[in-house]
């Protein structure tokens, strides 16, 4: 039996951490464009799990590829092979950039391994990462860091250490600043959480002629 909102709302009160401020209502299905909660009423849903169901509220092709998958496997950890894992990782690189892929349960883990990675591939005295004010990369501790909003990194420090915040948008700024330590270069094209800003035209082109022209690696987070 499902319970009403009411009661729902006092089971989380007593069991789960408020990190979010929640809406009063208790969902129990989504449909399209909609969700409807335990009395009935239904809601637009103009932000549909925060850009997670770009597709809407259980797609019948979707619901039927998970349903026939689960029948199959539900997890298989990353020591043994499976076709389909191998064919998306084709579809990727088919479609974006080429080279390999490396599959991450969010874009927050995404980014902390894209922070590894650049400071990796470079030689160790290499280690800064230049990102941008209203940036929002995740929060972990290493994504945090790289958040250059300051209302994230109250009661967390000390930070780590490595992360230039810039203007976005600031090309000038963006070459007075890269160094003998700079690794890479961090943005979002489009800052979700910051807004909804658009990258200024030229912004994108010019962060990847200057990492290419000051050997730093450019990383795009476009969860």
């Amino acid at each position: 039996m499902t319970l009403d909102s009411t009661s729902t709302i006092a089971l989380f009160q007593k069991y789960v951490i408020p990190n979010y401020r929640r809406y009063p209502v208790n969902l129990v299905r989504g449909e399209g464009s909609f969700v409807w909660d335990c009395e009935g009423n239904r809601y637009l849903d103009f932000f549909p799990g925060w850009g997670c169901n770009l597709l809407g509220h259980c797609p019948p092709a979707v619901v039927a590829a998970v349903q026939r998958q689960v029948a199959t496997l539900i997890h298989v950890p990353n020591t043994w092979h499976t076709e389909l894992q191998g064919r998306w990782a084709q579809l990727l690189s088919e479609r974006s950039f080429g080279g390999q892929a490396f599959f991450c349960n969010s874009g927050t883990e995404a980014n902390e391994a894209a922070i590894k990675l650049a400071r990796l591939h470079t030689p160790k005295e290499k280690y800064k990462i230049i990102t941008f004010e209203g940036g929002f990369h995740g929060r972990t501790l290493g994504a945090t860091a790289a958040t250059a909003q300051p209302k994230y990194h109250e009661g967390l420090g000390p930070l780590m250490a490595g992360f230039v915040h810039l203007p976005f948008g600031d090309l000038d700024a963006v070459a007075a600043s890269i160094d003998d330590e700079t690794c890479a270069i961090m943005t979002e094209p489009i800052q979700g959480e910051g807004g909804v800003r658009i990258a200024p035209d030229g912004f994108l082109a010019g962060l990847r002629r200057l990492a290419d022209e000051r050997g730093v690696l450019l990383i795009f987070d476009e969860v």
